[in-house]
């Protein structure tokens, strides 16, 4: 019964929260829509990152993702420098606003992009739906979002392992007893453009890719922290990001280096075995 009520919260967060579906809540508030409590709940949590993060996070990416064909994942383009100032202008959060419930943009061509903290806000609600239904041990995973509660059966912890950016099967084993993991990378979604690579994990501030970070696992209370600090901290780098998150959340960064092997940088408190 659980199990079936916890599936059923990722199509409810679907309905909310898809950028892929025209009748999704957050399609209907991008149009100037109605939009409802929950929704904007959700919504003033990922503005709240924005802030904390000074807009490394920045949930109104999508024009950028768009111009480079990020989304799609189809059609990549390695876009002009004067095609990028006019998009810069309509990615920024500190330029939306609500009023009459609604959502209000600043610039036209705004819109907001789920995809930082959607999945992470899933699996938060499926793990409610499970412990709602008196089940106590568990992990709910989407993608490379996960949390757990309890504990395995006669275990002290979950056992967690994390990609390798480079994948040459060489995986990091992370010993989880509560709450939340994420991780953000660019090793799955980018392009190759005059042997150079571009990956999809973009700085809201500048317009271009992330360079030298391969990924960033991040670990958190709650999988919605988790799902949008990570793809903060890989904006950040590991200076800023120990500046701004360390304390709060346990980080570990894979850095590509022009030459040689990877660097790996653990940040906090990170439950990590090699």
């Amino acid at each position: 019964m659980g199990i079936n009520q916890a599936f059923e919260e990722f199509h409810k967060v679907d309905r909310l929260l898809s950028i892929h579906r025209e009748d999704s809540e957050l399609a209907h508030a991008n149009k100037g829509g109605v939009i409802n409590s929950e929704l904007k709940s959700v919504l003033n949590q990922a503005l709240a990152v924005s802030e904390q993060t000074q807009g490394a996070f920045d949930p109104t990416i999508r024009p950028l993702a768009d111009l480079w064909g990020f989304i799609k994942k189809e059609g990549y383009r390695l876009p002009h420098s004067d095609e990028l100032k006019p998009v810069l202008g309509k990615v920024d959060y500190r330029r939306i606003y609500f009023e009459n419930n609604r959502l209000k943009f600043g610039a036209q061509g705004m819109s907001i992009d789920s995809g930082g903290f959607g999945k992470g806000y899933a699996v938060d609600r499926a793990i409610g739906a499970l412990q709602k239904s008196g089940i106590k041990n568990a992990m709910v995973k989407a993608g490379g979002d996960l949390r757990v509660i309890g504990l395995p059966p006669g275990k002290k912890y979950w056992r967690v392992f994390i990609e390798d950016p480079q994948k040459k099967g060489k995986r990091s084993e992370v010993l989880l007893s509560s709450g939340a993991l994420s991780t953000s990378g660019n090793y799955e979604n980018f392009f190759i453009e005059k042997g150079k690579r571009y990956g999809h994990l973009l700085d809201p501030r500048t317009g271009q890719p992330v360079e030298g970070i391969g990924s960033c696992t991040l670990v958190a209370p709650t999988c919605f922290e988790s799902d949008a600090y990570a793809t903060a901290a890989c904006v950040l780098g590991v200076k800023r990001s120990r500046e701004l998150l360390g304390k709060r959340y346990g980080m570990r960064f894979v850095l590509l280096l022009d030459q040689g092997l990877p660097k790996t940088v653990t940040v906090g408190n990170f439950p990590v075995q090699d």
